[in-house]
């Protein structure tokens, strides 16, 4: 397999590192605009390096030369507006900065651009990035046959065939589903694990950690503190004025109370109010560090697991059109820790699939399956009650039931490579 850079990083003689000077993509991009492609690890030539796979980076040049078939990846960073050309004031296009040398190549055949975008799950209709896609192909005589888009919006390949029965579209592109963050090394992300068996040292009921204050963890929190389920835990929350994104506004959450999360009055009433309760007298809530511009992805501390009892991961995503998975659950699952969901419908489903296994019946899981956001979410909430009315001592005994389960996928996130293995074999 060869990897295309235009502007490949050398290390010691016709060698290239696994990360260019450049990202590809990029050529004439204006002054002043971010770059929308670059690193995302780890990248595909990152899970080559760690799977021993046979591959060689040549610059674009080369590959060309070459005669042989290559792939030329374009790695997005940010959001689709950025890299499809939606945000005003920006010229590119999403192939605007590929060279005519590579489109040419890839007219002939020679050449697949590979759109690599699995480190975040959008929602394709929300962003139109398939009319995008095929209107930029379409544009620039590319054949659909050398062009793959790998996402990590795990149900991006069902989407797909969905897109193309409304829009009456035979030939298509290649769209694979992956999670390139399930095989990141955590073990220099966090290199202490504690595991406590017998929780000797935990006396708090749930770790549950939000920095971005997107609007789904805001209603969820504000639902967890009105019935009181925030005592005893390590929930993190920024104020507004510490928020690294804006906060939604007090209007703007009734307002997903209703529409989106379809509440009775009673309960939207009593949400709002846990949410008055927190603006007006807890916020923020912090457990590690007080400093919220930093994105924690790279990081993570022992302790927070160690002295709970279970996770509860709030998912970037909620009511999209995705399943998504990130480091939001692979670092509890890295440190035997079980979890609930705020996420997207069958999350654990796809986990399963995986080849992971989750905590039913310890945990009543019945909640993934719901289609309802507002029923799915209060599902959850009802869940994190139950569990947090046992006592600490019945909480000890729960977890020691749950422990096959955790050392599994402990076991199974640092050694299984079929999903990378899987998505070689479709590329």
């Amino acid at each position: 397999m060869i990897i295309a850079f235009d502007f490949p990083k050398n290390t010691i003689g016709d060698e290239f590192d696994h990360w260019p000077e450049e990202f590809n993509g990029l050529i004439n991009i204006q002054d002043g605009i971010e770059p929308y492609f670059g690193s995302a690890p780890p990248s595909f030539v990152d899970l080559l390096h760690k799977f021993e796979k046979d591959f060689k980076i040549l610059s674009s040049d080369k590959a060309i030369t070459s005669i042989k078939p290559f792939y030329y990846f374009l790695e997005t960073q940010g959001p689709p507006e950025g890299w499809l050309g939606m945000i005003d004031g920006h010229e590119n296009t999403l192939l605007s900065g590929v060279s005519e040398k590579i489109l040419e190549s890839v007219r002939e055949g020679q050449c697949t651009i590979v759109l690599w975008s699995c480190n975040e799950g959008y929602d394709p209709f929300q962003y139109e990035i398939f009319d995008r896609i095929y209107e930029e192909l379409q544009s620039k005589y590319l054949p659909f046959d050398n062009f793959i888009f790998v996402s990590g919006n795990l149900i991006i390949d069902v989407l797909h065939q969905a897109w193309a029965k409304v829009n009456n579209q035979n030939y298509l592109i290649k769209c694979l589903p992956f999670n390139n963050e399930i095989y990141d090394d955590y073990s220099k992300i966090q290199d202490n694990v504690i595991y406590d068996k017998d929780s000797k040292e935990r006396d708090k009921y749930f770790l549950l950690l939000n920095r971005a204050p997107r609007i789904h963890r805001m209603a969820f929190i504000s639902w967890l503190n009105s019935e009181n389920l925030l005592e005893n835990t390590l929930t993190s929350y920024p104020s507004e004025k510490l928020a690294p994104y804006n906060f939604s506004k007090k209007s703007d959450l009734s307002v997903y109370f209703s529409r989106m999360l379809c509440l009775d009055r009673k309960t939207k009433s009593k949400c709002l109010s846990g949410w008055k309760d927190l603006e007006e007298n807890k916020l923020p809530l912090i457990v590690d560090v007080d400093e919220w511009g930093t994105n924690h992805y790279g990081t993570s501390v022992d302790w927070l697991y160690s002295k709970t009892f279970f996770s509860v991961v709030t998912e970037s995503i909620y009511d999209d059109l995705s399943v998504f998975l990130d480091e939001k659950i692979w670092k509890p699952i890295y440190n035997y820790h079980p979890f609930l969901m705020i996420g997207c419908p069958n999350s654990l489903v796809k986990l399963r699939e995986f080849g992971f296994k989750t905590f039913s019946p310890w945990i009543d899981e019945s909640y993934d399956l719901e289609l309802n956001h507002g029923k799915r979410m209060g599902m959850v909430v009802n869940e994190i009650k139950k569990l947090c009315s046992m006592s600490i001592d019945e909480l000890r005994g729960w977890y020691q039931n749950l422990i096959p389960i955790l050392e599994h996928n402990k076991s199974f996130l640092e050694s299984d490579s079929s999903q990378f293995d899987k998505l070689l074999k479709r590329i």
